[in-house]
């Protein structure tokens, strides 16, 4: 226990130790440096094992050296004047040397490598044996507990060891040469076992590595190995075990023979000796050269008198005479050439297992060690419950014969999987047929993928036995984490026993026949009938074939095809939900998982997405190091990640790892933020340039291959075996062209490359001369493939952060000297080293790494694999997480620009009030942006954060400029509109100046009057009825009087205006005057009238009628005309709200807008073009017809500016003051009344400005249309007009997107202010704010004037100035004279006063019905609409809307759903028949089209349709198969309404396919969202 404590183990022991505490990334796998403590020698011992460096087996730290009275003393050099002169340097005899030194004994290495023994459970040891025998060390067979002495016999580490050899088969033919790799529990070969009897100065473990190796490699650790002491804790009375396995070539044994070695004197454990006799062909021991104790002489007496051929090694003897009996040996070991004893034990003990054909396996050991009552470590119960499951299911597998294995117990993955596969990559390469649409192709291939999904659900029902019970096994709560893998490891042995003898033979006769093959290249016959066999031997191996990997591939089939039919197997749904956990258990556990299907080349993507969503549920949505993997065939990639990281991927000769596996790698929370990660998921691939495939099959597998590795990983190593030329143009020009593809998709892997067995590695003259002549190579792959993609890059460095000189690496040879027997090279094992410490660090040199998280990591191998599916690539790829952020980006700016635009609209309304109360008379434009920046500066940073804090930064940082510039601009923008504005209401304001100076004159003019009268009246009591005859007759002496002073005015004469304009712009016309006179009442599109028959019209008219091409003109120009008239009658509504008199510049600008509209129409047409007659019609009929409103506009204007006009408006409340004087009214009481009165309609305009502000910010905020972006408020608008169903609303929507989402916002405004209660609650609630303001502002007021000692006239300024709500105070003139004495009863008559209007105010707030939209000073829908500006160009193809924010963006058009393309009208060439096929769809077909704008025979095909020029080319649209069904029910629902229209037919390749017709409205609702 004090040995454990030393090295940290004191916890771990007995078995507590787990492999996923030793496959970690922690600080050694950065760094592994030599360790400086005791405690630190286990986790190197297991690193360096873990790295296949088995100087693992020789750590140890070296110990102090102390002077003879204890204290410790370095290494000392005395200089020359110190060294005495008596000291004799040969003087060796302890008592003249009064200094000695002592060294303490360190920790032997072996006691290392027996205490990490001790202490790991069970599957780490099988994992360390693995690693062992690959290091060619002595694997421990029988260890001796350190406490009790109990023997164990460790079967369950051994049973996995596997070996390879060759030897010599003779047969009636003659020798030749077989190959074996076997699994050494079933497999007996000779036993030579050595042992020792006494003690020695000969080391017994040197003889027999010198036996075993030729390179005198240590198999077994002896006293001369680095690191020895004389004392070894754990070693005594281990039996340790190794193989000798011939290569074929110059070996020491013919065959394969075992090897076993007892560690001490085998006298003193009789039990591990007696075992050895039992079970040894030849037994070899070294007698000491002292005499021997009584039970060492009794054991060599019994050896020599056993029947088991013996050989006898004579430690004190030089030369020892032989015996008669040739199996009885005797043989000196004294001073002898190492050489000549070595040979001629070799010699002996050849000749020995000669004559004794006993052989043992694992198994044979297994019933001894029983027999001698070891413990097992197969005998605990986990062990055994796993092995009882495995079991069951062995059972169930023997029923059936090996070679329909598959075909009985995994049915889904057979034919169907690959038809389905077939299919699925046929839908995403269709090809134009004479009679079928892609569409069509398209829905029959989802019916037949449907049909398969069935059949698999069909096969699957109910579950097989099989398949049932492993599902069983697997989720079984009853059974612990521990006999779930036991089962496994049980599983996988069971099927290689099943299956080794049979892939055997296939595998010779596959070899067989290949060698064949190629001998009869020349013979035809016999080489089609060679290939035929060989084609038929390669299908047995595959259904023969069946591992753990196909287990999981039918769970994910399962899986699939239930989340496909979800109808199905509803009994076991909630089983089957739950088959992604024991995947993503299966990756926590250390398991591969299958993520590309290497039958098929395919990625079960539903399957892999849920596996990816539960290991994010288990783990976390925790960040991944993606390392993949790519290199030729057997080129040592799957060795290279399992000596990084202590994988386990499967490695042989010939293609071992098909398909791609994923495996998980946790990292040590000490180095998490460090690295940057939380795991590295490795990509183990098959290798590319298979010979398995064609030429043609292979191009175009290793292509999708790369590009997906490459796309899926953070970092791709490029693995190249050694300098071959033609081997690194094969794979240099398939990696190049994968990065290519990602540069262009804007994804941003990196890449090492790696030339593995590179002699003479270290010579860097060589290694800068290679890597030079890799440069080359990548620059001039670079440019080939740059041709191929169509894309400008001149070097590798051009396409990926590359550099040479520190992402190159060079290998020695993995082992040293020849297989099967050599061990793996320590220079590869540091090589792996230097290149895993340069992985690791990627956050530290690879500019802007970041590592996805698995949420990420999901999205983007479905972005991969969909893009893959498709021919084209880049074309192909949409890169999904790109398109949810910048959703998300354009919802946050969404929210951004409100709050400036609202900020905007508080500014305008206050600077609004600020000129009409004359408070300012110019826009100070320095105070305006300091006033904006307020806002501006902290939504800026607030931009600026969300770049840096939000999620993928990485993603967001392409629209960072963008989004800035455009808030810049924007602020800009609202600046500008703000000072506009402003300049317009000051001259406005100044141009009133004289009217408002004749108001105040009139006004009190009509005061004066009113008082005189009320003077002479007030005592005479008069009724009210009396009141209102005597202020009548004042009021028609009033305006007698103002009339009679008022200078005549000159009624304009609007039509005559309006007909000379016309007579002047149509003077080309005949008989214009007459027409214009007789103008019609009502205006019609006519064909033959309006569009131009010109010859050219005609031939193309003629053509698309020949072709069933020709557009529907009347519709065409009906809609144009429906145009022209919505555009003149907006214009003339914005006239009207400006509240302006009428300009003859109004009818110009109609008649240009009028002209604009036409013209713009023409040129989009193309060869449709409207007559000047038409022009002229459409002009007569706008131009006459908008003379009533402009007579209107024009009188109400007039009235607005007229004085007499505007107090007239106000009778009224001059009658109420003319009572209150006859009343007798005070000054305060006029005063009060006459101020209140000019309050109460701009406190009522205040209120409904900031309740217009309020409506926008209730709908962006608590309105679902309206909370997100444009493409949420267009899923709304689709919705509505699925639950309208009228026809003529969607083509409006259709062919007017722009103005149907103005109308939509306006109605929806509409509809929010008919909640009569909500907004009469706004209103209230301003009104009140308002007016509580008000009372205190007048407060205030009084306190100031009061110690100011100022009268009414000051009260008003000090009032007016405060207030800013318009008031102007050149409006209260009239009454700043009044005898106000009592400020304070003044102060109460406002507060009464104030508080009547509120009262006031809300009764009849609560009586109206519905509010007043035309109260608003802008309308709410129109600011709403701002929000959600953008570009409105529409596909060209199906007339979706582009769905860019920026009005004139300068990258390309894109949407990220189109629509069929019979919305656009678009149809088949010499048919009436409808396109139904999506542009999405057409754009990866090989079909064409015929654009308007080419010449009549001009084609262009889809994949080119940039080449049509404007406006395809200004249009990126994605290759995929992305759709939504909500236009397939819409064209199915509305089919004869279109057919009307458009003048064509659903018939023939335009045929709705039928699941287009199973789409109901409930689907495109949930759809929608």
């Amino acid at each position: 226990m004090n040995l454990l404590q030393k090295l940290g183990l004191r916890n771990s022991y007995p078995k507590k130790l787990r492999k996923t505490d030793v496959l970690v990334i922690d600080i050694l796998s950065q760094n592994a440096k030599s360790p400086t403590k005791e405690e630190q020698l286990r986790f190197h011992y297991l690193y360096k094992l873990m790295m296949l460096d088995y100087s693992a087996r020789n750590l140890f730290i070296k110990a102090q050296i102390t002077k003879s009275d204890g204290q410790c003393m370095e290494d000392q050099i005395l200089p020359d004047d110190e060294d005495s002169a008596d000291d004799d340097f040969f003087n060796t005899d302890e008592d003249c040397n009064e200094n000695v030194r002592f060294q303490e004994s360190h920790i032997h290495p072996m006691d290392i490598h027996m205490a990490v023994f001790h202490c790991a459970n069970d599957f780490l040891k099988q994992y360390l044996f693995s690693k062992l025998s690959t290091c060619q060390f002595g694997l421990p067979l029988l260890v001796p507990n350190p406490c009790t002495g109990e023997v164990e016999f460790p079967l369950w580490a051994l049973r996995q060891i596997k070996k390879s050899w060759q030897h010599n088969q003779q047969s009636e033919t003659g020798s030749t040469v077989k190959y074996n790799s076997k699994e050494m529990f079933n497999t007996p070969v000779p036993i030579v076992s050595f042992i020792r009897l006494g003690s020695s100065v000969t080391s017994k473990s040197q003889i027999l590595n010198n036996v075993i190796s030729k390179k005198k490699h240590s198999v077994f650790f002896h006293r001369h190995c680095r690191g020895s002491t004389e004392h070894c804790l754990l070693m005594d009375g281990v039996v340790e075990i190794a193989w000798y396995c011939p290569g074929g070539k110059d070996d020491v044994f013919d065959d394969c023979v075992a090897f076993m070695n007892l560690h001490g004197d085998a006298s003193k454990h009789p039990k591990q000796l007696t075992f050895l006799q039992q079970v040894s062909t030849v037994n070899v021991a070294l007698l000491s050269e002292n005499p021997l104790d009584e039970e060492a002489r009794k054991t060599s007496e019994t050896l020599s008198k056993s029947p088991v051929p013996f050989i006898c090694l004579f430690a004190g003897k030089e030369k020892v005479a032989r015996g008669k009996n040739p199996t009885k040996v005797r043989l000196g070991a004294k001073n002898r050439n190492e050489a000549e004893l070595t040979d001629e034990i070799i010699s002996a003990i050849k000749h020995c297992v000669s004559t004794n054909e006993k052989t043992s396996s694992l198994k044979t050991y297994l019933e001894a060690a029983r027999d001698q009552q070891f413990r097992v470590d197969e005998d605990n119960e986990a062990c055994r419950q796993g092995k009882g499951m495995a079991q069951t299911l062995l059972c169930l597998l023997k029923e059936e014969k090996v070679s329909r294995l598959k075909e009985k117990f995994l049915p889904l993955q057979g034919e169907l999987w690959h038809s389905w596969c077939r299919k699925d990559k046929e839908q995403y390469r269709l090809e134009s047929k004479a009679k079928r649409s892609i569409e069509q192709q398209l829905s029959d291939i989802r019916a037949q993928k449907l049909s398969i999904r069935h059949q698999q659900i069909q096969k699957a029902s109910p579950i097989n036995d099989l398949i049932r019970s492993f599902l069983e096994c697997l989720a079984s709560p009853e059974h612990s984490q521990d006999a779930k893998l036991y089962m496994l490891q049980w599983l996988r042995i069971y099927l290689d026993e099943l299956l080794t003898d049979t892939l055997t033979d296939l595998q010779e006769k596959y070899h067989s026949v290949w060698t064949e093959l190629r001998k009869k290249q020349k013979n035809k016959d016999d080489f089609n009938h060679l290939q035929e066999d060989l084609n038929k031997i390669s299908e047995d191996l595959n259904s023969t074939t069946f591992g753990f990997q196909h287990f999981m591939r039918e769970i994910g089939q399962v899986y699939e095809a239930v989340q496909t039919v979800p109808e199905k197997l509803k009994d076991r749904r909630h089983h089957i939900d739950n088959l992604p956990a024991i995947g993503a258990e299966m990756l926590i556990s250390g398991y591969p998982l299958e993520l590309m299907d290497g039958d098929t080349a395919h990625v079960p993507l539903v399957w892999i997405e849920a596996v990816l969503e539960k290991l994010k549920k288990k783990t976390g949505n925790k960040r991944v190091f993606v390392l993949s993997v790519l290199g030729v065939q057997s080129s040592g990639k799957s060795t290279l990640l399992n000596t990084m990281f202590g994988l386990q991927f499967t490695v042989s000769a010939g293609r071992c790892t098909r398909g791609a596996f994923m495996q998980l790698v946790r990292v040590d929370e000490e180095v998490r933020e460090q690295l940057q990660y939380d795991y590295v998921l490795v990509v183990d691939t098959e290798g590319l340039r298979s010979p398995e495939l064609s030429t043609k099959t292979t191009l175009c597998h290793d292509n999708e291959l790369a590009t997906l590795i490459i796309g899926i990983g953070d970092m791709t190593l490029i693995n190249i075996m050694g300098e071959n030329p033609s081997e690194m143009q094969d794979i240099l020009q398939i990696c190049v062209q994968a990065f290519l593809r990602m540069k262009s998709v804007k994804i941003k892997p990196s890449c090492i490359f790696v030339h593995q067995n590179v002699a003479e590695s270290s010579a860097n003259d060589k290694n800068m001369e290679g890597r030079r002549r890799l440069q080359e190579r990548l620059d001039e792959m670079t440019q080939i493939a740059a041709k191929e993609e169509h894309c400008d890059s001149t070097g590798f460095s051009d396409v990926i952060q590359f550099d040479v000189e520190s992402q190159v690496f060079y290998f020695k040879n993995l082992l040293e000297g020849d297989p099967p027997m050599a061990p793996p090279n320590p220079s590869y094992s540091q090589n792996v080293q230097d290149l895993k410490t340069k992985l690791l660090s990627i956050a530290q040199w690879q500019r802007d790494f970041k590592a996805p998280t698995l949420s990420e990591l999901k999205l983007r191998i479905h972005d991969l694999w969909n893009a893959l599916l498709g021919e084209n690539f880049v074309f192909s790829f949409r890169n999904t997480l790109e398109i949810m952020v910048y959703s998300k980006l354009e919802e946050s700016y969404g929210q951004w620009r409100w709050k400036l635009r609202k900020h905007a609209l508080e500014v305008q309304k206050t600077l609004h009030n600020q000129i009409m109360s004359k408070k300012i008379q110019d826009v100070n434009q320095s105070e305006l942006n300091k006033d904006f920046d307020k806002v501006y500066n902290p939504l800026k940073t607030e931009i600026e954060k969300y770049f840096k804090e939000q999620k993928y930064p990485e993603l967001l940082i392409k629209w960072k400029v963008g989004i800035e510039k455009r808030f810049e601009v924007l602020n800009k923008d609202l600046i500008a509109e703000t000072v506009d504005q402003c300049k317009v209401l000051i001259s406005l304001k100044q141009s009133q100046a004289d009217l408002d100076n004749r108001k105040l004159e009139y006004e009190a003019q009509l005061l004066s009057m009113s008082k005189a009268l009320a003077s002479t009246l007030k005592e005479q009591m008069l009724t009210d009825e009396k009141v209102r005859q005597e202020f009548d007759k004042l009021w028609v002496e009033w305006v007698a009087k103002v009339s009679s002073e008022k200078p005549p005015e000159k009624d304009a004469d609007i039509k005559s205006a309006v007909d000379n304009i016309l007579l002047q712009t149509f003077s080309t016309i005949a008989d214009n005057s007459n027409q214009i006179a007789n103008k019609k009442t009502h205006f019609k599109f006519n064909k033959t009238k309006h569009i131009d028959q010109s010859w050219k019209q005609w031939a193309r008219s003629t053509w698309n009628k020949f072709t069933h091409k020709e557009p529907p003109l009347e519709t065409i120009g009906t809609e144009l005309t429906k145009r022209i008239f919505t555009k003149v009658s907006e214009y003339i509504d914005e006239k009207q709200e400006e509240k302006m008199g009428f300009n003859e510049n109004f009818i110009h600008q109609i008649l240009d807008q009028i002209k604009s509209e036409i013209s713009e129409s023409e040129k989009s047409l193309q060869y449709i073009q409207f007559t000047v007659q038409y022009r002229f019609e459409i002009s007569v009929h706008l131009c006459t017809s908008a003379i009533t409103r402009f007579e209107k506009m024009h009188a109400a204007f007039m009235r607005a500016n007229d004085p007499l006009t505007y107090l007239k408006s106000k009778r009224d409340q001059y009658l109420d003051i003319f009572k209150n004087f006859c009343e007798g009214a005070s000054s305060i009481t006029f005063f009060v009344d006459f101020l209140c009165k000019q309050l109460e309609p701009l406190i009522q305009q205040e209120a409904y400005d900031k309740v217009f502000i309020g409506i926008i910010g209730e709908m962006k905020s608590n309105n679902k249309m309206f909370n997100g972006n444009r493409s949420n408020l267009e899923n709304h608008i689709l919705k509505q007009l699925a639950e309208k169903k009228d026809f003529d609303l969607y083509m409006e929507y259709i062919n007017h997107p722009k103005e149907y989402f103005a109308k939509f916002i306006s109605e929806q405004v509409e509809e929010f202010c008919r909640d009569r209660k909500k907004i009469s609650g706004m209103l209230n609630e301003k009104q009140t704010d308002l007016i509580e303001c008000i009372l205190n502002l007048s407060k205030t007021v009084t306190t100031a004037v009061m110690e100011k000692k100022g009268k009414a006239s000051m009260w008003l300024d000090e009032f007016c100035r405060e207030i800013n709500i318009g008031l102007s105070r050149d409006d209260l003139k009239n009454i700043e004279r009044e005898d106000i004495a009592d400020l304070g009863f003044l102060k109460d008559m406002m507060a009464k006063s104030l508080r009547e209007m509120l009262e006031n105010v809300k009764k009849e707030n609560s009586r109206k019905p519905q509010f007043d939209l035309k109260m608003f000073s802008k309308d709410p829908a129109v600011q709403l609409g701002l929000i959600f500006e953008g570009c409105w160009e529409q596909c060209p193809f199906c007339k979706a809307v582009c769905t860019n924010t920026v009005a004139d963006h300068p990258d390309d058009h894109s949407v990220q759903f189109h629509r069929p393309e019979a919305l656009a009208g678009w149809h088949y060439l010499f048919s009436g028949e409808f396109s139904i096929d999506f542009c999405t769809s057409s754009v990866i077909s090989d079909g064409s089209f015929i654009p308007a704008e080419k010449s009549l025979f001009q084609s262009v095909p889809f994949k080119k349709y940039k080449d049509a020029g404007p406006p395809y080319n200004k249009w990126k649209i994605t290759g995929d198969n992305s759709a939504k069904n909500y236009w397939k029910w819409f064209i199915h629902t509305f089919r004869s309404q279109l057919e009307g229209r458009f003048k064509l037919k659903f018939v023939g390749k335009g045929t709705i396919p039928n699941d287009w017709k199973t789409i109901t409205e409930a689907d495109v609702m949930e759809e929608l969202g």
